[in-house]
């Protein structure tokens, strides 16, 4: 049986194996396909792939990896990757992944700065971080030049993305410095902003970069001049108390002004990106600054200056001429002989471009050269100019400079110690017009009325009072009795007879025009009158000689007026 088997199983035919496709294909192309899906995503995340961009930053407070979104224009366009001190230790470094869209926005000058929650002379800003986070945010710039490693400021750039404008750099030695985001301002104006501030402390002087809206820049020109604004400015002249205040903004922070001469106009250029401008402490300091045409004279006075300060107007009849630029102005050692010479010397600056103001019109005003005034102003202290201290302003006590022709002032008192000194022409000055002036004449007032004869005087006075007194009392006495007399008038006046007098004149004067009526020229009677008159007037005529002898010669009708007059005789002895 078992042999049976044996043999039949070695008779058994070899198994046939069949091969097919379709076991290969389905379990090789799940991993194909994933391996295509995979390297399709790997070539997506490749492309899509921003770069990558390290950021320097002094301090990582708010920063977190993976959190921290970079933005532009409020959209986020990449995360902090990385956050590593620097090998110094003097600040962080930061590695920012960012996306495709914005890789040509990194160039040479674009900015950066964290946007955190912030108050400052702007206001109040980032308010929406305290729930967000802090950010970084960044303006692109318009260099051609690309770069990955940036520098990330603490606070935004004031100039805006496509903001166009011009930048200027302002250098001086001030007692303070400006922030950045401080405005600049033109008359009053906001018209640009302060980019950057660094004191420099090798030359001790304050750098600014500053940034002019267009189109404010039409405004500037090579001959502008800065100056710090700080708080409010009040002046006091001998027009009264003016406040001047600047924008709440130029309160707080401070501002720089600046100011374009149009006394010069022909000659000013524009300006241009990248100019330098000197930057003066104050105004005051700016109009202290000599120009080109500045005349210098010196003016001596033996009496008080109290009041008269650096910068006081000089005027020539009510009009600004200049200022006074040194006061006391002594040369050399001379401030040691002042109580020797009790003079105070002055040194005044003159300035042509105040002489040719045109007002509104700048532009068609005649300039003249500093010769052609220098030789006007000396013709007229040939003629006898002279100057006198005068008040700017009473309540204050402030002096101002005031230049006076020969007439119009007294030659008497002119002081005119030297004709130059410290190489500077003088003028003749002369007192009057000050308040000590004026205290002096009251005094000299007061000296006089001391003088007169005031007892005697008084005493006059009284007698002419008592005559006076006395005339009163006749006076109101005679007025009783004319009150008295009116009073009996007024009795007269209301008696009945008294009342119908008019009625009885009236009545006359009826029957009198009633006669004159019939006494009409062709009237008999007027004509018995015509002829009674004709005969009266002959009759008159007649007797007329008869009248005239009579008064020539009283005695013709007794005497003959042939016979001469006989003539006494006296007795014979």
């Amino acid at each position: 049986m078992n042999t049976d088997l044996q043999e039949n199983s070695n008779k058994t035919e070899p198994a046939q194996v069949r091969q097919t496709l379709t076991l290969l294909s389905a379990v090789w192309l799940i991993p194909l396909l994933a391996a295509i899906i995979g390297a399709w995503l790997l070539a997506q995340n490749l492309r899509n792939k921003g770069p990558e961009i390290t950021l320097l930053i002094d301090n990582a407070e708010g920063i977190e990896v993976n959190t921290t979104a970079v933005r532009i224009l409020n959209v986020d366009v990449g995360r902090v990757t990385r956050v590593r001190l620097l090998p110094d230790q003097k600040g962080v470094e930061l590695t920012a992944r960012l996306t495709k869209d914005v890789e040509d926005l990194m160039r040479e000058d674009t900015q950066f700065w964290i946007v955190k929650p912030r108050i400052d002379q702007n206001g109040i800003t980032g308010l929406g971080t305290l729930v967000s986070g802090a950010y970084l945010a960044f303006s692109p710039g318009s260099s051609q030049v690309e770069a990955s490693e940036f520098k990330v400021s603490d606070l935004p750039p004031v100039t805006a993305i496509g903001q166009s404008g011009v930048r200027l750099y302002l250098s001086g030695k001030n007692s303070k410095m400006l922030g950045a985001g401080s405005p600049i301002l033109y008359e009053s104006h906001i018209v640009g902003t302060v980019e950057h501030a660094k004191f420099n402390p090798t030359t001790q002087m304050v750098d600014y970069t500053i940034f002019i809206h267009s189109p404010n820049e039409s405004l500037l020109s090579s001959n502008s001049q800065f100056w710090l604004e700080s708080g409010i400015h009040i002046r006091t002249d001998g027009t009264g108390v003016s406040i001047n205040t600047p924008p709440l903004s130029a309160i707080l922070s401070g501002a720089i002004a600046f100011h374009t001469p149009r006394y010069n106009a022909d000659s000013q250029k524009a300006v241009q990106n990248g100019d330098t401008f000197r930057i003066f402490d104050n105004r005051k300091e700016l109009e202290s600054q000599a120009g080109e045409r500045t005349l210098y004279y010196v003016v001596f006075f033996d009496s008080s200056v109290r009041g008269l300060e650096i910068g006081a107007p000089v005027e020539y009849r009510g009009m600004k001429i200049g200022t006074v630029a040194d006061m006391p102005y002594f040369d050399e050692s001379d401030n040691l002989k002042l109580f020797q010479s009790g003079l105070i010397p002055v040194r005044l600056r003159l300035e042509p471009h105040l002489m040719e103001s045109g007002g509104g019109n700048q532009r068609n005003v005649v300039r003249e050269s500093r010769e052609y005034w220098q030789n006007e102003i000396q013709a007229a202290l040939n003629r006898g100019l002279t100057a006198r201290l005068a008040n700017n302003n009473l309540i204050l006590g402030s002096k101002m400079i005031e230049l006076s022709d020969a007439s119009s002032g007294n030659a008497d008192g002119v002081l005119k110690p030297a004709r130059e000194y410290h190489g500077h022409t003088v003028i003749a000055s002369q007192g009057g017009g000050g308040l000590e002036d004026l205290q002096a004449q009251i005094g000299k007032l007061l000296n006089k009325f001391n003088a007169l004869p005031l007892d005697k005087t008084m005493g006059e006075l009284n007698g002419s009072l008592k005559e006076l007194r006395q005339t009163l009392k006749s006076a109101q006495t005679l007025l009783a009795s004319t009150n008295q007399t009116m009073n009996s008038a007024n009795k007269l006046m209301n008696k009945p007879q008294t009342q119908q007098i008019p009625n009885e004149i009236n009545k006359s004067l009826r029957e009198l025009r009633q006669t004159l009526q019939g006494v009409s020229p062709q009237s008999p009677m007027y004509q018995d009158v015509q002829q009674t008159l004709q005969s009266i007037d002959q009759t008159l005529k007649d007797v007329k000689p008869l009248v005239d002898t009579l008064k020539a010669q009283p005695n013709a009708l007794i005497f003959n007026s042939s016979t001469q007059d006989p003539t006494p005789k006296g007795r014979e002895p």
